[in-house]
């Protein structure tokens, strides 16, 4: 069991693939309606970038598995790339696709379902459709926003952030908002955050920043992008982007380095630093990010996490505690890039590590590797380019990168294509 306490369950936080809450011990009502299986089966939670991606991996190294995937939305929509969406260069279509596209594609069930509690001294999940029993099972439930990072508590200035200067990192929603706010947005300052800490995509701040300066741009919009990051400089292809921000946006760019957030006021729309109050008018504010609140729910998170990450074997992705359960994606605590392209290629060891298991074996640690595109630039199409892989140090028992981790600073129109061609190899790949 996860040793939940009756007071924990007032604690459910954000939009992970939780929507109800239930009793510590499963008393599923009914068993769920799904194919009967002889063989092992593996459940995966959550459809982002690492679910999707292991699933497929899963059925790659033994189509035998039985490989449920859980996911509350019927409709995926990529998030990584999405900044292409706010610049104007690739449309919501293009990012949205079918989870039945991709289970039929790959061999796997697809069930529309919410989990609600995680049983393991059983091997069974709850969800709002019936228990799943398992052997093998993959928690990747994304993302909760920490409003907190940001000196905000304040539950309802929490909730107008969200609705009215959404950060744009965990649903199509948000990214619809921001898309709105831009489409009306005549002149003022547009203000952006780098959050502090590991996040989503690291490049992600400073390409947004790029896309959309040059959307003043181009429609001559009398206005300012602000950009407030804690950092000397940016977390990833530090000259690449302040070239781009001096080149390209020197008049439209303003990039607060070195710069802490105290406070913000969503509703006279000042941001308190360590320097200066900041007034905008409109903005997409990003937030420390931390594990879904599930994994802390469901006992699985690490106390010393300052992230609530969940407490995992580094080399094999499994709950300290059970080896039936493992944790991908954003909520895993190696420092590694939370990016898609990281999601993806854990997922490939993360698949051979279960498939070896379940066959009595295990499998060697590979390094994930980082491949980042980041267009800076939409006329013409450029792009800089951040690759990176990473080793463990046995004596110091720190993650680093490994020597052969490279940036590509120079701006391109080769890497601009190479962005597009990235996700539409991906994208087939997962979707057919």
């Amino acid at each position: 069991m996860t040793g939940l306490s009756r007071r924990g369950f007032s604690a459910l936080l954000g939009a992970s693939a939780i929507t109800s809450l239930s009793l510590p011990s499963i008393s599923a009502s009914h068993k769920a309606e799904l194919p009967d299986s002889r063989n092992a089966r593996v459940v995966i939670v959550g459809g982002g970038w690492s679910g999707l991606s292991i699933a497929n991996y899963i059925k790659n190294e033994n189509e035998k598995i039985d490989v449920v995937l859980v996911e509350r939305r019927t409709s995926f929509f990529s998030l990584p790339l999405s900044n292409l969406f706010i610049g104007g260069l690739m449309t919501q279509a293009q990012l949205t696709h079918r989870f039945e596209n991709a289970a039929k594609l790959s061999g796997y069930v697809y069930f529309n379902a919410s989990m609600t509690e995680l049983d393991r001294s059983k091997r069974r999940i709850e969800t709002n459709k019936g228990w799943i029993g398992y052997d093998s099972l993959v928690l990747a439930p994304g993302v909760d926003y920490d409003y907190s990072s940001f000196g905000v508590k304040d539950p309802k200035a929490v909730a107008e952030l969200k609705s009215n200067f959404p950060a744009g990192f965990v649903s199509v929603e948000e990214q619809l908002k921001i898309k709105k706010q831009l489409a009306n947005f005549e002149k003022g300052v547009f203000v952006l955050t780098a959050p502090p800490g590991i996040y989503r995509c690291a490049a992600s701040p400073y390409e947004r920043a790029c896309l959309i300066a040059a959307t003043f741009k181009q429609r001559k919009i009398k206005g300012k992008v602000v950009l407030i990051d804690s950092r000397e400089e940016p977390a990833v292809n530090g000259e690449g982007f302040l070239t781009a921000f001096e080149e390209l946006y020197g008049d439209t760019i303003e990039y607060m380095n070195s710069t802490g957030i105290e406070g913000i006021d969503p509703h006279t729309k000042v941001i308190k630093t360590d320097f200066d109050d900041i007034k905008f008018d409109g903005g997409a504010i990003y937030p420390r990010t931390r594990a879904a609140g599930m994994i802390e729910r469901f006992g699985l998170s690490d106390p010393a996490s300052p992230q609530k990450e969940a407490k995992i074997d580094p080399f094999n992705y499994n709950f300290v505690e059970d080896k039936h359960v493992y944790v991908t994606g954003d909520c895993r605590p190696m420092p590694f890039s939370k990016s898609a392209s990281v999601a993806n290629s854990e997922a490939k060891h993360v698949a051979k590590v279960i498939s070896a298991r379940l066959q009595g074996r295990e499998a060697k640690w590979v390094t994930p590797e980082s491949v980042c595109y980041s267009m800076v630039n939409t006329q013409p199409q450029e792009a800089i380019l951040s690759r990176s892989f990473y080793r463990f140090d046995e004596k110091s028992k720190q993650w680093a990168f490994d020597p052969k981790s490279k940036p590509y600073n120079t701006r391109s129109e080769t890497f601009g294509k190479e962005t597009f061609n990235w996700g539409k190899d991906h994208f087939r790949e997962l979707f057919g």
